[in-house]
Protein backbone atom coordinates (compact mmCIF):
# COMPACT_ATOMS: atom_id res chain seq x y z
CA UNK A 1 0.00 0.00 0.00
CA UNK A 2 2.46 2.51 -0.91
CA UNK A 3 1.43 5.98 -1.09
CA UNK A 4 -0.93 8.09 -2.95
CA UNK A 5 -1.80 5.15 -4.63
CA UNK A 6 -3.49 6.01 -6.93
CA UNK A 7 -2.09 3.22 -7.91
CA UNK A 8 -2.07 0.45 -9.91
CA UNK A 9 0.23 0.15 -12.72
CA UNK A 10 2.18 2.65 -11.20
CA UNK A 11 4.00 1.03 -8.44
CA UNK A 12 3.46 2.26 -4.40
CA UNK A 13 7.28 2.42 -4.60
CA UNK A 14 7.39 4.67 -7.17
CA UNK A 15 5.02 6.79 -5.58
CA UNK A 16 6.63 7.12 -2.52
CA UNK A 17 9.42 8.24 -3.87
CA UNK A 18 7.74 11.20 -4.99
CA UNK A 19 6.40 11.78 -1.59
CA UNK A 20 9.92 12.19 0.06
CA UNK A 21 11.36 14.08 -2.97
CA UNK A 22 8.31 16.33 -4.20
CA UNK A 23 6.42 17.24 -0.89
CA UNK A 24 2.92 17.29 -0.14
CA UNK A 25 1.13 19.64 -2.81
CA UNK A 26 3.58 18.36 -5.97
CA UNK A 27 2.93 14.30 -5.26
CA UNK A 28 -1.13 15.84 -4.66
CA UNK A 29 -1.16 16.61 -8.63
CA UNK A 30 0.98 13.76 -9.73
CA UNK A 31 -1.31 11.48 -7.54
CA UNK A 32 -4.29 12.78 -9.82
CA UNK A 33 -2.52 12.32 -12.45
CA UNK A 34 -1.49 9.07 -11.79
CA UNK A 35 -5.28 8.41 -10.46
CA UNK A 36 -6.28 9.42 -13.85
CA UNK A 37 -4.19 6.79 -15.51
CA UNK A 38 -4.59 3.94 -13.69
CA UNK A 39 -8.33 4.05 -12.93
CA UNK A 40 -9.43 2.38 -15.94
CA UNK A 41 -7.65 -0.49 -14.40
CA UNK A 42 -7.23 -3.36 -17.84
CA UNK A 43 -8.46 -1.48 -20.27
CA UNK A 44 -6.96 0.48 -23.18
CA UNK A 45 -4.76 3.65 -22.58
CA UNK A 46 -6.96 5.35 -24.82
CA UNK A 47 -9.87 4.81 -22.38
CA UNK A 48 -8.18 7.59 -20.38
CA UNK A 49 -9.10 10.53 -23.01
CA UNK A 50 -12.21 9.23 -23.12
CA UNK A 51 -13.41 10.17 -19.16
CA UNK A 52 -15.27 12.97 -19.17
CA UNK A 53 -14.16 16.09 -18.38
CA UNK A 54 -16.63 16.73 -15.59
CA UNK A 55 -15.45 13.26 -13.78
CA UNK A 56 -12.01 14.90 -13.65
CA UNK A 57 -12.76 17.79 -12.29
CA UNK A 58 -14.99 16.57 -9.38
CA UNK A 59 -11.68 14.37 -8.44
CA UNK A 60 -9.93 17.30 -8.39
CA UNK A 61 -12.60 18.44 -5.90
CA UNK A 62 -12.37 15.54 -3.95
CA UNK A 63 -8.73 15.28 -3.71
CA UNK A 64 -8.26 19.19 -2.88
CA UNK A 65 -10.91 18.39 -0.02
CA UNK A 66 -8.37 15.73 1.32
CA UNK A 67 -5.66 18.30 0.86
CA UNK A 68 -6.60 20.37 3.29
CA UNK A 69 -8.28 18.07 5.58
CA UNK A 70 -11.57 18.21 4.66
CA UNK A 71 -13.33 14.85 5.11
CA UNK A 72 -17.23 15.23 4.96
CA UNK A 73 -16.46 17.58 1.31
CA UNK A 74 -14.76 14.84 0.08
CA UNK A 75 -16.98 12.64 0.63
CA UNK A 76 -19.58 14.75 -0.91
CA UNK A 77 -17.50 15.01 -3.97
CA UNK A 78 -17.49 11.08 -4.08
CA UNK A 79 -21.27 10.72 -3.71
CA UNK A 80 -21.63 13.96 -6.61
CA UNK A 81 -19.16 11.34 -8.66
CA UNK A 82 -21.86 8.65 -8.52
CA UNK A 83 -24.52 10.97 -8.96
CA UNK A 84 -23.37 12.70 -11.92
CA UNK A 85 -21.31 9.58 -13.75
CA UNK A 86 -22.53 6.86 -11.96
CA UNK A 87 -22.68 5.20 -15.60
CA UNK A 88 -18.97 5.37 -15.84
CA UNK A 89 -17.11 2.08 -13.96
CA UNK A 90 -14.25 4.64 -13.85
CA UNK A 91 -16.04 6.62 -10.92
CA UNK A 92 -17.03 3.63 -8.96
CA UNK A 93 -12.89 3.31 -8.39
CA UNK A 94 -12.66 6.73 -7.59
CA UNK A 95 -15.41 7.44 -5.67
CA UNK A 96 -14.08 4.16 -3.44
CA UNK A 97 -10.44 5.65 -3.20
CA UNK A 98 -12.25 9.08 -2.38
CA UNK A 99 -14.36 7.49 0.19
CA UNK A 100 -11.55 5.38 1.79
CA UNK A 101 -8.84 8.44 2.67
CA UNK A 102 -12.08 10.10 3.60
CA UNK A 103 -12.75 7.60 6.49
CA UNK A 104 -15.64 5.75 4.96
CA UNK A 105 -14.77 2.96 4.36
CA UNK A 106 -18.31 1.26 4.85
CA UNK A 107 -19.18 2.96 1.41
CA UNK A 108 -15.43 2.53 -0.30
CA UNK A 109 -16.47 -1.60 -0.31
CA UNK A 110 -19.08 -1.53 -2.71
CA UNK A 111 -17.96 0.98 -4.69
CA UNK A 112 -14.81 -1.33 -5.12
CA UNK A 113 -16.54 -4.43 -5.31
CA UNK A 114 -18.72 -3.00 -7.98
CA UNK A 115 -15.69 -2.47 -10.03
CA UNK A 116 -14.26 -5.63 -9.70
CA UNK A 117 -17.33 -7.10 -11.35
CA UNK A 118 -17.07 -4.79 -14.37
CA UNK A 119 -13.43 -5.36 -14.61
CA UNK A 120 -12.18 -8.75 -12.77
CA UNK A 121 -8.86 -8.20 -14.03
CA UNK A 122 -8.37 -5.43 -12.02
CA UNK A 123 -8.78 -6.48 -8.38
CA UNK A 124 -5.11 -8.35 -8.19
CA UNK A 125 -3.69 -4.42 -7.88
CA UNK A 126 -6.47 -3.26 -5.77
CA UNK A 127 -4.82 -2.99 -2.48
CA UNK A 128 -6.58 -0.14 -1.21
CA UNK A 129 -10.11 -2.47 -0.99
CA UNK A 130 -8.41 -5.31 0.92
CA UNK A 131 -7.49 -1.90 3.42
CA UNK A 132 -11.04 -0.99 3.42
CA UNK A 133 -12.20 -4.61 4.24
CA UNK A 134 -10.11 -4.47 7.13
CA UNK A 135 -11.42 -0.95 8.40
CA UNK A 136 -15.17 -2.80 8.05
CA UNK A 137 -13.96 -6.01 9.66
CA UNK A 138 -14.17 -8.38 6.69
CA UNK A 139 -11.15 -9.99 7.73
CA UNK A 140 -10.69 -13.19 5.48
CA UNK A 141 -11.85 -11.12 2.68
CA UNK A 142 -9.03 -8.94 2.95
CA UNK A 143 -6.62 -11.75 3.89
CA UNK A 144 -7.59 -12.75 0.41
CA UNK A 145 -7.03 -9.37 -1.36
CA UNK A 146 -3.54 -8.95 -0.14
CA UNK A 147 -2.71 -12.93 -0.54
CA UNK A 148 -3.82 -11.88 -4.34
CA UNK A 149 -2.46 -7.90 -4.55
CA UNK A 150 1.17 -10.31 -3.69
CA UNK A 151 0.97 -11.85 -7.28
CA UNK A 152 1.50 -8.64 -9.04
CA UNK A 153 3.37 -6.49 -6.14
CA UNK A 154 5.39 -9.68 -4.63
CA UNK A 155 8.45 -7.01 -2.64
CA UNK A 156 5.77 -4.89 -0.50
CA UNK A 157 5.85 -5.52 3.20
CA UNK A 158 2.97 -3.00 3.98
CA UNK A 159 0.92 -5.39 1.93
CA UNK A 160 2.51 -8.06 4.57
CA UNK A 161 1.76 -6.32 7.39
CA UNK A 162 -2.02 -5.70 6.47
CA UNK A 163 -2.17 -9.60 5.79
CA UNK A 164 -0.90 -10.70 8.66
CA UNK A 165 -3.29 -7.67 10.38
CA UNK A 166 -6.49 -9.40 8.82
CA UNK A 167 -5.11 -12.92 9.96
CA UNK A 168 -4.70 -11.69 13.83
CA UNK A 169 -7.89 -9.61 13.75
CA UNK A 170 -9.89 -12.45 12.23
CA UNK A 171 -8.03 -15.25 14.90
CA UNK A 172 -4.52 -14.89 16.61
CA UNK A 173 -1.28 -13.04 16.16
CA UNK A 174 0.32 -16.67 16.38
CA UNK A 175 -1.57 -18.16 13.55
CA UNK A 176 -0.80 -14.35 11.79
CA UNK A 177 3.15 -15.05 12.36
CA UNK A 178 2.80 -18.47 10.49
CA UNK A 179 1.51 -17.13 7.70
CA UNK A 180 3.26 -13.85 7.05
CA UNK A 181 3.74 -13.55 3.48
CA UNK A 182 7.32 -13.01 2.44
CA UNK A 183 8.46 -9.54 1.18
CA UNK A 184 11.79 -9.83 -0.30
CA UNK A 185 13.60 -6.06 -1.41
CA UNK A 186 12.05 -3.87 -0.21
CA UNK A 187 14.29 -1.21 0.35
CA UNK A 188 12.39 1.62 2.00
CA UNK A 189 13.28 2.54 5.89
CA UNK A 190 11.98 1.05 7.84
CA UNK A 191 10.27 -2.04 5.76
CA UNK A 192 12.45 -4.71 6.97
CA UNK A 193 12.64 -4.03 10.37
CA UNK A 194 8.82 -4.30 10.38
CA UNK A 195 8.56 -7.14 8.93
CA UNK A 196 11.21 -8.71 10.91
CA UNK A 197 9.22 -7.65 13.96
CA UNK A 198 6.18 -9.40 12.71
CA UNK A 199 7.80 -12.42 12.43
CA UNK A 200 8.84 -12.11 15.86
CA UNK A 201 12.79 -11.46 14.97
CA UNK A 202 13.21 -7.96 15.89
CA UNK A 203 11.82 -5.12 18.31
CA UNK A 204 10.73 -1.71 18.55
CA UNK A 205 14.07 -0.40 18.97
CA UNK A 206 15.30 -2.13 15.69
CA UNK A 207 12.91 0.01 14.08
CA UNK A 208 13.48 2.82 15.61
CA UNK A 209 16.90 2.62 14.55
CA UNK A 210 16.42 2.28 11.60
CA UNK A 211 14.55 5.09 11.46
CA UNK A 212 17.14 7.48 12.42
CA UNK A 213 19.87 5.91 9.84
CA UNK A 214 17.73 8.72 7.59
CA UNK A 215 19.01 12.80 7.29
CA UNK A 216 16.80 14.21 10.61
CA UNK A 217 14.03 16.55 9.24
CA UNK A 218 13.67 15.08 5.57
CA UNK A 219 10.55 14.05 4.21
CA UNK A 220 11.90 10.78 4.14
CA UNK A 221 12.53 10.43 7.35
CA UNK A 222 9.26 11.90 8.16
CA UNK A 223 7.52 9.18 6.39
CA UNK A 224 9.63 6.38 8.00
CA UNK A 225 8.35 7.29 11.38
CA UNK A 226 5.36 7.28 9.97
CA UNK A 227 5.43 3.96 8.48
CA UNK A 228 6.80 3.09 11.96
CA UNK A 229 4.16 4.44 14.36
CA UNK A 230 1.05 3.00 11.96
CA UNK A 231 2.32 -0.40 11.63
CA UNK A 232 4.03 -0.64 15.55
CA UNK A 233 0.05 0.56 16.53
CA UNK A 234 -1.25 -2.13 14.21
CA UNK A 235 1.06 -5.13 15.53
CA UNK A 236 0.49 -3.56 19.06
CA UNK A 237 -3.19 -3.57 18.72
CA UNK A 238 -3.19 -7.43 17.08
CA UNK A 239 -1.28 -8.83 20.35
CA UNK A 240 -4.21 -7.26 22.18
CA UNK A 241 -2.00 -4.02 23.77
CA UNK A 242 -4.91 -1.88 22.59
CA UNK A 243 -3.67 1.19 24.87
CA UNK A 244 -0.01 1.08 23.10
CA UNK A 245 -1.81 0.54 19.76
CA UNK A 246 -4.24 4.18 20.30
CA UNK A 247 -0.80 5.43 21.43
CA UNK A 248 1.56 4.30 18.55
CA UNK A 249 -1.90 5.12 15.98
CA UNK A 250 -2.64 8.30 17.44
CA UNK A 251 1.45 9.47 16.85
CA UNK A 252 1.10 8.54 13.27
CA UNK A 253 -1.42 10.74 12.74
CA UNK A 254 -0.12 13.28 13.53
CA UNK A 255 1.80 14.14 10.32
CA UNK A 256 0.96 16.94 8.33
CA UNK A 257 2.01 14.96 5.36
CA UNK A 258 -1.16 14.25 3.12
CA UNK A 259 -1.15 10.98 0.94
CA UNK A 260 -3.31 7.96 0.78
CA UNK A 261 -1.43 6.16 3.31
CA UNK A 262 -1.47 9.07 5.89
CA UNK A 263 -4.87 9.28 5.04
CA UNK A 264 -5.33 5.20 5.59
CA UNK A 265 -3.29 6.12 8.94
CA UNK A 266 -5.32 8.88 10.16
CA UNK A 267 -8.68 6.70 10.03
CA UNK A 268 -6.98 3.74 11.52
CA UNK A 269 -6.38 6.03 14.59
CA UNK A 270 -9.79 7.42 14.38
CA UNK A 271 -11.23 3.90 14.49
CA UNK A 272 -9.12 2.37 17.31
CA UNK A 273 -10.04 5.48 19.63
CA UNK A 274 -14.10 4.89 18.82
CA UNK A 275 -13.49 1.30 19.58
CA UNK A 276 -11.69 1.72 22.80
CA UNK A 277 -13.54 0.69 26.05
Amino acid sequence: MRIDRIESAVTKRTIACFDTVLGKWAHLALAFLMLCVVIVGGEHPSAQAQLPTGLRQAVDVGSAALAQGDRPAAIAAADGLLRDFGDEPASWRLAGDLYLRAGAAEKAVPQFRRYIEKNPQAEPELWQHGIALAFVGEYDAGRKLFELHRTVNPNDVENALWHFYCIAKAGSSEAARLAILPAPGDRRVPMNELLKLYRGEADEAAVRAAVATLPAGSAQAEMAGYYADLYLAMHAEALGQRDRALELATKAAKIEMVNYMTDVGRDYQRRLRAAAP
